[in-house]
């Protein structure tokens, strides 16, 4: 399957500093798409490269097939975007601002209003945008990408600000539009549940290199699992299970013992056989919180 947008070997430095250093990346028809790393990775610079408000100095990027260099036009057409906090003409009407900005890209008026209703802004959208919610700005800020009937929707920390049911009304939003529209989301975010619960795929970004790219489901659910065994013979637990264990670690109550997916009735039946007091096993889960922890070591 061809990516609809494509980044390879992208590098761009600030003066004598490299903020990207040759990262590739592939977002597929459909994804929503995580993009995530601490402060300073480079997943701001990324995005200004993508939407072409940033020049780089090596490495091609393309949408639909199209490098970005060539097709400026069409890249416009075809790319939303909702970057750092929202702005807009506080004393204008949510329609009005929508309004400007679609004359400015000579689109037709109606449109405002079939964006207004795809975020469910309809109802306020002759209120000044002054005494709108943060999540109603927000909301807008999503409308106003829509407005060019984009292939690709770019969200940059689009839940800054609300309360959690303020997050959960956004994250069901994007839902909405990805499933109604088949509309390509990237998502960038430091509340890494929230990515976890919407994405299917998600790359991290650390000092200007793109540490990994995959689904979630493989990257929490790979071929390997890990239980925490609560037992008072800890010693002779981990003798018994050395052979089959890829690693164990001690805990206060007993060890964890990670091993390959599938292997838990063995290591069971081993632990019958040969007597072991234990008082409870429990499989561990992780998060991609914990996922980007040990990858970026922050």
């Amino acid at each position: 399957m061809e990516p609809i947008l494509e980044v390879k070997n992208l590098s761009k430095r600030f003066k004598n500093n490299k903020v990207l250093d040759n990262i590739s990346m592939k977002v597929f028809k459909g994804d929503i798409y995580g993009f995530i790393g601490p402060n300073g990775a480079g997943k701001t610079t990324t995005i200004k490269c993508i939407l072409g408000l940033l020049k780089h100095i090596n490495g091609k990027i393309y949408i639909c097939g199209r490098e970005i260099l060539e097709s400026k036009e069409y890249i416009m057409l075809n790319i939303g975007a909702m970057i750092d906090y929202p702005s807009f003409y506080t004393n204008l009407s949510g329609y009005k601002n929508l309004l400007l900005y679609a004359n400015v890209l000579n689109l037709d008026g109606n449109r405002v209003d079939e964006v207004l209703d795809l975020v469910k802004l309809s109802e306020n959208k002759n209120r000044k945008v002054c005494i709108y919610s943060m999540g109603m700005k927000q909301r807008l800020a999503i409308a106003r990408a829509f407005l060019t009937k984009p292939k690709i929707v770019i969200l940059d920390e689009p839940t800054n600000g609300l309360d959690p049911g303020g997050v959960k009304d956004m994250r069901n939003l994007i839902k909405h539009l990805a499933n109604e529209n088949n509309t390509t989301f990237i998502y960038c975010s430091h509340i890494l549940n929230e990515v976890q619960n919407l994405c299917n795929r998600v790359a991290i970004i650390n000092k200007g290199k793109i540490l990994v790219e995959d689904s979630i489901n493989n990257l929490l659910n790979g071929d390997k699992e890990s239980y925490h065994i609560v037992s008072n013979e800890k010693d002779k637990l981990k003798s018994i299970l050395r052979g089959l264990a890829l690693k164990i670690t001690y805990t206060d109550t007993g060890i964890n013992v990670e091993i390959k997916k599938g292997d838990f009735r063995v290591i069971n039946k081993l632990i019958v056989d040969s007597n072991v007091d234990v008082r409870d096993i429990s499989k561990n889960n992780i998060s991609l919180e914990d996922y980007f922890l040990k990858e970026t070591g922050v």
